[in-house]
């Protein structure tokens, strides 16, 4: 299983893009006969999208620091990568490492974070899912880090395991109001692989 990491420096909320470049290591995987050894595959490369890395939630009277209900913040991305089988298929596995901060204007400790995972094909847009997992907050803090479900996500794959021409965006799922918001209102900040 090969693995793949994406993490922000610091801490500091994600607001620019990256390319994880695919992972270097292969770890042995199975066997599909008794000469020949299968390896883990190459993860696609996976960007996390700058202008929906985060989702700031308001309570409709205005877009001040008093009606923030929510600010969510993609802190990191980890998963891992596998041939399914001895079909053509690499099946990568993602988790979104979550920092949530609880605004003046909030009313409970629960709520819904839905993001996307689109699959490109070179440079064309194949596939998007969305996900929408259930975010429980720490009552006894206003900010919260959370770690989503581990979602699958298939990709056709060559006879030597390559998922060529394929790459991941994720990102939060936005309306126009928010995505607006994040284009005027936020910089860039760096990103690193790990």
């Amino acid at each position: 299983m090969t693995y793949l990491s994406l993490a922000t420096p610091n801490s500091r909320p994600l607001r620019h893009a990256i390319r994880l470049l695919p992972a270097l290591g292969l770890l042995p995987l199975a066997a599909c006969d008794d000469q020949q050894a299968l390896f883990a595959p190459t993860c696609p490369p996976t960007e996390i999208v700058s202008e929906a890395a985060d989702a700031f939630t308001y309570d409709g009277r205005g877009l001040d620091a008093g009606s923030l209900v929510d600010h969510a913040s993609i802190q990191g991305l980890t998963g891992s990568c596998a041939q399914q089988g001895h079909q053509h298929v690499i099946r990568t596995r993602l988790s979104l490492t979550l920092r949530v901060t609880r605004g003046a204007a909030a009313k409970g400790d629960h709520l819904e974070l839905p993001y996307f995972v689109v699959v490109m094909h070179n440079d064309r847009i194949v596939d998007k899912k969305i996900f929408s997992p259930a975010i429980s907050l720490d009552p006894a803090s206003d900010t919260s880090t959370v770690q989503t479900p581990v979602v699958s996500i298939d990709l056709p794959a060559d006879r030597d395991q390559r998922a060529d021409g394929y790459r991941l965006e994720v990102g939060f799922q936005l309306t126009h109001a928010q995505l607006d918001f994040n284009r005027s209102h936020l910089a860039p900040a760096g990103f690193k692989a790990e």
